[in-house]
């Protein structure tokens, strides 16, 4: 649960909101990266562009296996017949497309922030978004607040970015995070899994470790991006306060002097050792990211040492 001041003057978005995510040149500068899916993902083999697990009959060779009755005469390694008088395949290893499930927190507490935590979340859902489209890959996108909200997708092709950056920009926020009830109907929907990405401020109550047990390995490569705006970290309040929780409306008198900002720091701390723990104990990567990164120069260079994009 993270609080802002009543005190403090609402910030004006909407100037943020009407600038687009990012320009044409951005996007044709990203198209040189591509996602870095694990082969254990369940994809449509001999599509895409990600390896596999699977082998297929290929003039680059990995592996044999005996010739049967029509298969391609263009994959036998004749050079193998001359040798052993066996007539063999070559096998190679096959490219596929994934499923990649970007999970879009839309709850008010995102909005908190200059630049806001969610503005910072679109753009990121949008540039993975357009390289999952770019590259062949089946793209859902599905925001979430308190209750089930529209998805885009499932889609594929690049044709459809357009209409992917304009669902994006349209997001509004909603109250309230309910994280575990649309992880748990999302994981239901969609069984075989694929490469997920969940962005958030992670301020639901129910935690991260309920999420991740449904988003597993292997069917699953879940990646978590964790949203902070600056002054969750280093707080510039101080003195006799009535905070107000961003969500709930719930509010809170207190006085914040040295010693409670001190405790605020230990148990910040301890909250975020906590989550990068559950995300390597669920098989997952922990990414937490400042709202106030600017995207190309350091957010995704961080990115890419995190082995997200390749």
């Amino acid at each position: 649960m993270w609080f802002k001041t009543i005190f403090r003057p609402k910030t004006n978005t909407a100037t943020a909101t009407e600038r687009p995510l990012f320009d044409e040149a951005f996007l044709r500068r990203m198209e040189r990266l591509s996602l870095q899916a694990q082969r254990t993902l369940r994809g449509n083999p001999a599509s895409g562009e990600h390896l596999s697990r699977h082998q297929l009959p290929a003039s680059i060779l990995s592996d044999h296996r005996p010739y049967s009755h029509g298969d391609d005469l263009r994959y036998v390694d004749w050079n193998a017949y001359a040798r052993h008088d066996h007539v063999l395949l070559r096998l190679g290893e096959a490219e596929q497309d994934v499923h990649v499930h970007l999970l879009l927190d839309v709850s008010r507490s995102m909005v908190v922030g200059a630049p806001s935590r969610l503005r910072l979340a679109q753009q990121l859902v949008a540039a993975l978004g357009y390289l999952a489209l770019a590259h062949s890959d089946r793209l859902l996108i599905v925001p979430f607040g308190d209750r089930p909200l529209p998805a885009f997708g499932p889609a594929q092709g690049k044709a459809r970015s357009i209409e992917m950056l304009r669902f994006i920009e349209a997001l509004e926020p909603q109250p309230q995070t309910d994280l575990v009830a649309l992880v748990r109907a999302h994981g239901r929907t969609y069984p075989h899994g694929g490469l997920v990405v969940l962005c958030s401020d992670l301020l639901d109550p129910h935690g991260l470790a309920e999420v991740l047990r449904t988003l597993s390995p292997p069917r699953w490569q879940p990646l978590v991006l964790h949203l902070l705006d600056r002054h969750d970290l280093q707080p510039d309040l101080h003195g006799a306060l009535e905070l107000e929780d961003s969500e709930s409306g719930q509010r809170m008198e207190l006085v914040l002097d040295a010693e409670t900002l001190a405790a605020y720091q230990r148990g910040l701390r301890a909250w975020q050792a906590e989550l990068a723990d559950t995300c390597t104990r669920r098989g997952a990567i922990y990414a937490p990211i400042l709202s106030d990164w600017p995207l190309e120069q350091q957010v995704v260079p961080y990115l890419r040492l995190r082995r997200l994009l390749t």
